[in-house]
């Protein structure tokens, strides 16, 4: 079984491996160590056919999720591997990862915030310094795409994912050459980029990637046909979310493509200092602008809320839209609250 653990780990070498024992997740050797100073557990020992004992700590199945969820704000990936036989006594159980959990692949719900979105980003830096961010919540489906080009591409990248707020970066090692040293990484503002393979940044790659998942035979329904920039940074992070997740992503059946114009650029200090979802001096959402006007009766409607506040409109025309239904609903009072009590049950 030891065997199998160390061959396990050879491919899971940057994860926690949770390794199920019975009604139990075992973790070992160095994952032991490190787990046991996180969670506070404590450190046992168990034979393993060296000379010295192998070190040890677990925690019961039925409780993992607590125990995942803080490894994981801890910038820990854990790796959840199952028994997929039953014991009979004489064969070895047969055991395999089945899912990577990591900050942005969350989905348990009792783990995140409903409220917000739990996105994971790719950032794709290419040899003419233009740029592509690519993030998803895998909770809701929702995938988004948009490039930076020209001489504030990388301000103006800055800017946005400060907005998006991802919980996970994905990125090519040129990318993250260029981050890895900006406060906004070394305060902890954005979490610290994860490198992938350039291989699977590779227009080709990608692009087959994504003609794969969404089960067509050309991007030009999506806006994307030739966008080596957006495919790159895109298909990088369906790859990254199939191999962590183990499963088809159903869920995610299109992606939209952002551009400027329709919206108010804000950069990080206007966020920042305007308090517009977070108060500066404690960063809670208690106090801030969207704390006083949320209102909403469901998660996905705070969701929206939010991406209003930090997405101003700017196009005249969706303004007054927007402005009139909002006049509608405040003068027709029983249909306010009529709408208002069927969106609570939903």
């Amino acid at each position: 079984m030891m065997q199998h653990y160390l061959q396990l780990k050879e491919n899971y070498k940057d994860c926690i491996i949770f390794y199920r024992l019975g009604d139990f997740y075992e973790m070992f050797f160095d994952d032991a160590v490190k787990a046991s100073q996180i969670l506070d557990l404590t450190l046992t020992g168990r034979d393993c056919g060296l000379e010295e004992r192998a070190p040890m700590c677990g925690v019961p199945f039925h409780a993992a999720d607590t125990y995942i969820a803080k490894l994981v704000s801890n910038g820990q990936k854990v790796a959840i591997c199952e028994q997929l036989s039953s014991p009979n006594g004489k064969d070895l159980v047969t055991r395999d990862v089945v899912k990577i959990v990591t900050a942005g692949t969350v989905t348990n719900s009792e783990l995140i915030d409903d409220k917000t979105n739990n996105f994971i980003a790719s950032i794709y830096l290419n040899d003419s310094n233009k740029f592509a961010m690519s993030w998803a919540d895998i909770t809701t489906g929702e995938f988004f795409v948009k490039e930076f080009k020209g001489g504030s591409a990388l301000s103006n990248l800055t800017d946005h994912i400060v907005k998006v707020d991802p919980k996970e970066i994905v990125s090519n090692s040129k990318a993250n050459e260029l981050f890895k040293d900006m406060p906004l990484i070394v305060h902890g503002v954005i979490p610290t980029f994860y490198v992938l393979s350039d291989a699977v940044f590779n227009q080709r790659n990608a692009e087959n990637v994504l003609k794969n998942h969404f089960k067509v035979s050309t991007l030009s329904g999506f806006d994307l046909e030739g966008d080596s920039l957006s495919i790159s940074a895109s298909g990088a992070l369906i790859n990254y979310l199939e191999e962590t997740q183990k499963h088809a992503l159903i869920n995610i059946c299109s992606i939209k493509k952002q551009t400027d114009g329709k919206n108010l650029m804000l950069d990080v200090n206007a966020i920042c200092n305007l308090e517009l979802t977070k108060t500066l001096k404690e960063n809670k959402r208690y106090g801030s602008l969207l704390w006083l006007l949320d209102k909403t009766k469901t998660s996905r409607g705070a969701r929206k809320l939010q991406s209003w506040i930090l997405s101003p409109l700017s196009d005249i025309n969706e303004i007054n839209y927007r402005l009139n239904a909002v006049e509608f609903f405040t003068k027709s009072t029983l249909i306010r609250q009529g709408v208002g009590e069927l969106l609570s049950s939903i």
